[in-house]
C-alpha cells in the first residue's frame, strides 16, 4: 500500500550530513518529494505521508539555500582575467570562457567564451570553475585545443611531445607555430556541447549599438561585432572540417574492421562450393570427400547400344 511505498524510501539527510553530501543528494530528495506528493494526492491526510513530505520538503529547501549559497561564494572569489566555465544564454550549457568585466551593480560576469569566440552577460550562478584537459586526452598525436597567447583563445593543436619538465610541445593546425604548454593550458579537442553551436554569432547586450551612441562608439561596437562574427565564422568552418575529418576516420575504421572480421572468418562446412567440381565434405571427421563419379549413360551387357536407357 502507500504506507509501504513511504517507508521504502530513504530517509530525509540527518542534521549533520555535510553540505557537499546534501548538495550530491538534491536530485534524489527532490525525486523522492514527488513521489511522496503523488501518494499523498492519493491518499490525502494519511498523517505518515504527510510527516515525510514535510521533512523532505525541508531538506530539499535547505538544500537549494546551500547550492546558492556556494555558488555565490563561488562567483565571489572569481576574479577578472580568470578562466572559468560559463553558461551561454542561448542554449543553457556550459563552455569554457574568460571573465572580462564584473558590473558592481547587477553582479553579472562579461566573458569570452573561449572556443568559438563569443561574448555574453552571465549571472553568478552560471559561473563555476575552469577545468583543463586531463593527462589521458593529452597524448603524443593527440588532436586537442591549446592556449594561443596572442589572442588568448584555444586552437585545433597536436600534441607532437612531452618535455621532460612536464610541458606539451604542440603545432597548432594550419599555422607553422608550435608552442610549449603546461596541461593548464590545453583543452580536449571535443567539446561536450560542440554539436550545440549556434547558426550565428551571438553579440552581447552591452555591444549592441544604441540610438544615443554617439559616431565613435558605434565605430567602436561596430568593430568588436565584426570581430566576434569573424571569430564565430572561423570556428564553425574548424567544426565542419573537424566533423567531417572524424567521418572519415570512422569510415576508413569501420572498413578496416570489416576486412578483418572477412578474413578471420571461419567458413562453414555446409556452404556451397566455389565450381561445378567442387565437393561438400564434413570438416575434420576424418574421412575423404565423397567420390562421385561422372554420369554417363549405362549399357546393360547384350543389350543394343541403340536401346540404351536416356538420361532426362
Amino acid at each position: 500500500g502507500n504506507k509501504k511505498s513511504a517507508r521504502r524510501m530513504a530517509t530525509p539527510a540527518p542534521v549533520d550530513e555535510t553540505v557537499s553530501d546534501l548538495v550530491t543528494r538534491y536530485e534524489e530528495h527532490k525525486s523522492q518529494l514527488e513521489q511522496v506528493g503523488q501518494l499523498l494526492r492519493a491518499k490525502p491526510g494519511d498523517p505518515t505521508l504527510m510527516k515525510l513530505y514535510d521533512d523532505l520538503k525541508k531538506v530539499v529547501e535547505l538544500t537549494e539555500d546551500l547550492k546558492k549559497t556556494q555558488e555565490e561564494k563561488k562567483a565571489s572569489e572569481v576574479n577578472v582575467g580568470d578562466r572559468c566555465e560559463a553558461v551561454w544564454s542561448e542554449d543553457g550549457k556550459w563552455y569554457t570562457a574568460r571573465i572580462d568585466a564584473k558590473d558592481p551593480e547587477s553582479k553579472h560576469f562579461s566573458v569570452t567564451f573561449l572556443v568559438y569566440g563569443n561574448a555574453g552577460q552571465v549571472a553568478p550562478e552560471n559561473i563555476r570553475p575552469y577545468r583543463h584537459a586531463r593527462k589521458s586526452q593529452v597524448r603524443v598525436g593527440m588532436e586537442v585545443r591549446a592556449y594561443y597567447e596572442t589572442d588568448g583563445l584555444f586552437y585545433p593543436a597536436t600534441v607532437e611531445t612531452i618535455t621532460s619538465g612536464g610541458l606539451y610541445r604542440v603545432a597548432f593546425r594550419g599555422y607553422n607555430y608550435k608552442v610549449e604548454l603546461p596541461l593548464t593550458d590545453i583543452l580536449p579537442i571535443k567539446q561536450a556541447n560542440d554539436d550545440a553551436m549556434p547558426e550565428k554569432a551571438v553579440i552581447p547586450e552591452h555591444l549592441k549599438i544604441k540610438s544615443t551612441d554617439n559616431d565613435k562608439q558605434k565605430d567602436l561596437k561596430k568593430k568588436k561585432i565584426k570581430a566576434i562574427k569573424s571569430k564565430f565564422r572561423k570556428r564553425k568552418a574548424e567544426m565542419v572540417t573537424e566533423k567531417k575529418k572524424n567521418n572519415w576516420k570512422q569510415f576508413l575504421n569501420g572498413g578496416k574492421k570489416k576486412l578483418k572480421a572477412l578474413k578471420n572468418k571461419k567458413r562453414s562446412i555446409f556452404a556451397s562450393p566455389d565450381s561445378v567440381d567442387g565437393r561438400v565434405g564434413v570438416v575434420g571427421s576424418g574421412k575423404a570427400m565423397t567420390n562421385f563419379h561422372d554420369r554417363t549413360r549405362h549399357t546393360f551387357d547384350g543389350a543394343d547400344p541403340q536401346q540404351e536407357m536416356q538420361l532426362p
